[in-house]
């Protein structure tokens, strides 16, 4: 099989969701397949970014690496032009951002000279280039439902103006949704619930559930429990450049922390990830148990410190790597109910859930004070995600799937 896989990002190194994703699917379909990769350059997606050194890995895996510069990824001024445009074009901003007569200019001559199989666009930013795919048979992925997305963050932005500007989006990005997904041969989810989403706004649209993963030989603890972990010790891990993970890091230390600390004085929370806000930074400096570390290259040292993985999100879609990535480290998880959506964990087995600051308050108390429900959490947890969630388990669904797009396109 030989698959043309088109990106949003040169995704390596598998640092954040959307590069864990992205890199874990090429390297499953390199085991099956023949894959030539396009790769829209991000150069700001990681802090010190090496373009060459993720280009260098990806060839390992692809037999082709083809990288592309967006006009929108190369000047700021073009980006702002882009999303002041979008407000009178019918085509969202997500959309208009991908669009380049280079992009373009390289998928036709990459199609026209390759013969593949499958056609797989990263993201519903691509869909406008389905065209170039003619009768070769087309895969789009879905990181979230980005319509969804949109609609859960409207009633959250407290600045009109923004409001307005979202509210838009969201009614732009479901109608762009509704014209562009029957017209691909199966659209990949990062869950069934994100299924379900895509068929109301598309009834024809084939729609088939490639889960997140984790690399569970990766995100392993060589501590049993809690009990090896610093008593008290929690921790959140995020890149905040996001804004249902952004608004998480606020929920908690706004209004879940200060209750927190008022009955257990003696805990202590680690907030890792890209871009903390300002707020956070500056409560961090009163505040002697709560560090901030920004970007780390590795997040397992400090998970492996804590007693209590915590994951407020009450915005946000798809799957959340990071519940995955700490279940397989065996870090007992308090998560909003939202937060696990798509994931099937059982609660009060694999996770404890909390959709109130007062739920959060109780149950992390409960995780803290408690030895046994840690070790059963944390054994269930990690059990759990190598049954389920393993990214070789992930890449044979893939496998599957694709294989019957291709058969199909044979009869």
């Amino acid at each position: 099989m030989k698959i043309l896989w088109i990106s949003q990002n040169l995704p390596f190194p598998p640092k954040t969701g959307v590069l864990q994703r992205n890199y874990n699917l090429i390297r499953e379909a390199s085991r099956f397949a023949e894959v030539h990769l396009v790769a829209i350059l991000k150069k700001d997606i990681l802090p010190n970014y090496d373009a060459g050194t993720a280009e260098r890995e990806l060839k390992k895996l692809c037999s082709r690496v083809t990288v592309v510069e967006l006009p929108a990824e190369t000047s700021k001024l073009t980006l702002l032009w882009i999303l002041f445009k979008s407000v009178f074009t019918r085509h969202p901003f997500t959309s208009n951002w991908a669009q380049s007569a280079g992009l373009r200019d390289t998928l036709r001559s990459t199609v026209a000279n390759g013969q593949y199989d499958v056609i797989y666009f990263d993201t519903i930013s691509l869909a406008e280039y389905r065209k170039v795919a003619g009768d070769t048979a087309r895969v789009l992925n879905h990181h979230n439902v980005e319509s969804h997305l949109f609609e859960r963050r409207v009633p959250r932005e407290s600045h009109p103006l923004k409001r307005w500007y979202l509210g838009m989006e969201a009614k732009k990005l479901r109608a762009f949704e509704e014209e562009c997904l029957a017209q691909f041969d199966a659209n990949l989810t990062c869950s069934e619930l994100d299924s379900q989403r895509l068929r109301e706004i598309s009834p024809p649209a084939r729609c088939e559930v490639v889960a997140n993963g984790v690399d569970v030989g990766y995100f392993q603890s060589g501590k049993e429990g809690g009990d090896a972990r610093e008593p008290g010790h929690l921790i959140m891990v995020s890149g905040m450049n996001w804004f249902p993970n952004r608004d998480a890091v606020l929920y908690m230390v706004e209004q879940i922390w200060p209750r927190l600390t008022q009955e257990m004085p003696d805990l202590k929370l680690t907030i890792v990830g890209a871009s903390p806000p300002q707020q956070v930074l500056d409560l961090a400096a009163r505040d002697p148990r709560l560090t901030v570390t920004g970007f780390v290259d590795d997040v397992r040292p400090y998970m492996e410190k804590a007693q209590v993985y915590l994951c407020p999100m009450r915005d946000g879609g798809g799957t959340r790597l990071k519940i995955l990535d700490a279940l397989s480290m065996g870090v007992p998880i308090v998560s909003t109910t939202m937060a696990v959506e798509g994931i099937h964990v059982q609660p009060e087995r694999d996770v404890l859930t909390a959709d109130t600051p007062d739920q959060f308050v109780r149950q992390i108390r409960r995780l803290v004070q408690d030895a046994d429900l840690r070790q059963s959490i944390a054994t269930n947890g990690r059990t759990f995600v190598e049954q389920n969630f393993s990214w070789s388990v992930v890449g044979r669904r893939m496998q599957e799937i694709f294989k019957s797009l291709v058969e199909a396109k044979k009869k």
